[in-house]
């Protein structure tokens, strides 16, 4: 019997870029339809405009290199999707639009391409956003988990995501299927409700849908977390402490966007040292 070996990476069958994203996608569509009924009209105006503006962008964007078009594969859509959920329901709609041209044009293809780029498209674009236009991006309200009732349906959230912390429990399902390593999300999640409760912090500024949609959908991101297993652990630990840092001095839901993207800058150097060591070579 002849067997054929070839040069890596490998593609595990049954599994390929576009079931994950699109089943990121779906696991995002019980809060997006909340964030609907709350918000009404303006939310899905929102979300369509940064999903159209993110998938029309990639694909000129390829079009215009005679590169293979792959908004098929669903990273596009999954960009305008997250950028969408972390907009206050207010703004107006070009916001969103231009918002997803950056995060694909700029953070996205301008270093690469899906798994190259050095920080996550969504976050790059909404920092961009919150400099630029710090009026429109900053929510009307801050949520609050004072009551039970408020995981369900959060009457004080300020961005899309915030509208039901319960609703983002696709994220669970996303790593029983292996889609998101457990790593990031548990060391991050343990890590910040440790530190909050070592600083004495109210821990119901923290628990809300932003922080649970940073943990599971944008910290847990393939490309911009370290490969290693050890690495990743660090890494959500790192997220987590900059996290409370962060919010125990300003915002707690600013701070997990500010959080996860400085953690991104650290990820190469987390990852540099915890790479194991060739067999006879020396580790760094």
């Amino acid at each position: 019997m002849t067997f054929t070996i070839s040069a890596p990476p490998y593609k595990k069958m049954g599994v390929s870029i576009q079931k994950i994203m699109f089943s990121k996608v779906f696991a995002l569509v019980p809060v997006s339809l909340i964030s609907i009924y709350m918000f009404g009209l303006p939310a899905l105006g929102i979300i369509l405009i940064s999903v159209l503006a993110a998938v029309v962008t990639e694909a000129g964007i390829q079009k215009a290199f005679n590169q293979k078009i792959t908004i098929a594969d669903g990273h596009a859509v999954f960009i305008g999707i997250t950028l969408a959920l972390i907009l206050p329901p207010n703004v107006p709609l070009w916001l969103p639009a231009v918002g997803s041209f950056f995060a694909v044009a700029i953070v996205k293809h301008a270093f690469g391409g899906i798994g190259s780029y050095v920080f996550n498209p969504t976050l790059g674009a909404w920092i961009f956003l919150t400099l630029a236009w710090t009026q429109l991006m900053t929510p009307l309200s801050t949520p609050h988990i004072g009551q039970l009732s408020d995981i369900i349906l959060e009457n004080g959230a300020g961005f899309l995501i915030g509208v039901s912390p319960l609703a983002l429990i696709g994220g669970v399902y996303l790593m029983y299927k292996k889609y998101i390593d457990w790593r990031v999300p548990l060391s991050y999640f343990v890590t910040a409700v440790l530190m909050i409760l070592l600083l004495k912090d109210d821990i119901s500024y923290l628990i809300t849908g932003a922080f649970l949609f940073g943990v599971m959908f944008l910290a847990s991101d393939m490309a911009t977390s370290p490969v290693t297993k050890k690495g990743r652990i660090i890494y959500g630990i790192v997220c987590g402490i900059l996290t409370v840092l962060y919010g125990y001095f300003a915002n707690y839901v600013f701070a997990v966007f500010y959080g996860i993207f400085l953690a991104n800058c650290l990820s190469p150097l987390i990852e540099n040292n915890t790479l194991p060591k060739s067999f006879g070579g020396v580790k760094k």
